[in-house]
């Protein structure tokens, strides 16, 4: 069982680096230094150096912690939730992207912000620890690591965003026009990157981990493929060469935040205060996160008034303060993965097992502090018919995953590869606070972005 702590161990490198710096600094080398243009930027001449390339390390992993589920202009976490079932607005003025009517230029409209940070933010710290950090398993550790969260945000970016996305050259001397890349695109350059972080990364111990994350985030991007064998083969024995062990069921990967630098958004934004809030049976197709009293997706018997002063919400358990950890990846998503290709063979009996092995793992039960007995969770049996089966696997991956930014992902997938109609998937009707919902699978980037040349719009908003 595995937690993995180095977001935090990050945020302490990055303050070790900046309190060495101003270590004997003389009063007018300090007016210089608090003088500085971009004071929350590291420019490329101050990370030439190995204590600088750890520091643009820092600054990325920060970034993707910001991404992911950082409180600033909401986690994409939260985008996720609210674009698909997960979650409903109780915010004045946000109700598009929950009523799948997403306006780019109204709140929370900066998920395409944080995911380009991301992105652009790990391709310059790759860059400097190569230059800059010494050879030896620290390195490749660290730029391993780098990678496999890469191949996470390009798989994110292509499950949430449109056709025809400008991705940034990130060439800090020569600027170039951004390359305009398709979904399918993005998820091939999310397997490139996380085969570069196996490339990159040891055998040690330490570096186990990172593997299994680089695993999982290829794994993803072959399932949104539609490469369902393949990324079996990725997750299970043997994926990681010769002898190597399946992905463990009971492992996983958790961003880690803090109470007052970068504070978990599920905490800030529905936990703190009423601005989002979970959702059941939304729009007719939505699953019922709340009333399945599902020990997975622990949610309070008690509602309180939203931040807009209208809407009833209720409060998910788990994130007790702004420092609560979030899972980003899991052993349990190698095993529905496998359960996934098997349903994709006809396999109906490997299927279920594997469906059922996560739900009988004592230790993964530890994990989500499933420890009433009346909690655990019983096995599932066969529904009977094939559409039934998809139905239960999906179920199985949205409690398994809930507010993990998978959701949008699997129901487009639903459209996509597995013919659903989209009013049969989605959140349809009429809008609980009014009008009816809108016909957006997906996000656009933001308003800002129509300033880049390179991008005059998406190629198409399909699932």
């Amino acid at each position: 069982m595995t937690r993995t702590t180095h977001m935090r161990s990050a945020r302490r490198t990055a303050g070790w680096v900046i309190a060495l710096t101003a270590i004997g600094l003389s009063g007018c080398d300090r007016e210089r230094l608090l003088g500085v243009e971009t004071p929350d930027q590291i420019r490329p001449e101050d990370a030439a150096s190995p204590n600088g390339a750890l520091a643009v390390r820092a600054g990325a992993l920060r970034d993707f912690a910001q991404f992911f589920g950082g409180t600033t202009n909401v986690g994409v976490n939260v985008y996720v939730g609210l674009l698909s079932d997960e979650l409903i607005n109780a915010r004045p003025g946000a109700d598009h992207i929950d009523q799948r009517a997403f306006n780019e230029t109204t709140f929370p409209a900066a998920a395409w912000n944080k995911f380009s940070d991301s992105y652009t933010q790990t391709v310059r710290a790759i860059r400097a620890l190569r230059q800059y950090s010494p050879e030896g398993a620290d390195r490749g550790r660290n730029i391993g690591q780098l990678y496999a969260l890469q191949g996470i945000t390009l798989n994110i970016g292509g499950e949430l965003f449109c056709n025809g996305l400008p991705l940034a050259s990130v060439n800090d001397e020569a600027p170039e026009a951004a390359t305009l890349v398709t979904t399918t695109q993005l998820y091939q350059r999310a397997i490139v990157q996380a085969d570069s972080a196996l490339a990159s990364l040891g055998t040690a111990a330490a570096d186990q981990s990172f593997r299994y994350l680089a695993r999982l985030a290829k794994a993803r991007a072959q399932l949104n493929l539609a490469q369902f064998a393949a990324a079996a083969t990725t997750v299970g024995a043997g994926g990681d060469g010769a002898g190597s062990v399946a992905v463990p069921t009971n492992w996983q990967y958790q961003v880690e935040y803090s109470q007052t630098t970068l504070v978990n958004t599920i905490f800030d934004w529905m936990v703190n205060t009423g601005n989002f809030g979970p959702a059941d049976r939304e729009g007719i197709n939505g699953l019922d996160y709340r009333t399945a009293r599902d020990p997975r997706v622990v949610i309070s018997t008690t509602s309180r008034l939203g931040q807009d002063g209208s809407t009833q919400v209720f409060t998910l358990q788990g994130y007790p303060n702004g420092a609560a950890p979030t899972t980003l990846v899991s052993g349990v998503t190698a095993r529905l993965i496998e359960a996934e290709a098997a349903l994709q063979r006809g396999d109906t009996q490997a299927w279920l097992a594997k469906l059922n092995e996560p739900r009988a793992d004592a230790a993964v039960r530890t994990l989500r502090s499933i420890s009433s007995a009346a909690d655990v969770l019983p096995p599932l049996v066969d529904p009977g018919t094939q559409e039934a089966r998809v139905s239960l696997h999906f179920r199985e991956r949205a409690f398994w995953h809930y507010l993990t930014a998978t959701r949008v992902g699997d129901l487009r997938r639903l459209q996509r590869q597995y013919s659903r109609a989209a009013n049969a998937v989605w959140p349809t009707g009429a809008y609980f606070k009014g009008g009816t919902y809108g016909s957006d699978v997906t996000l656009t980037p933001s308003f800002a972005e129509r300033n880049n040349t390179a991008y005059t719009g998406c190629t198409d908003r399909n699932p």
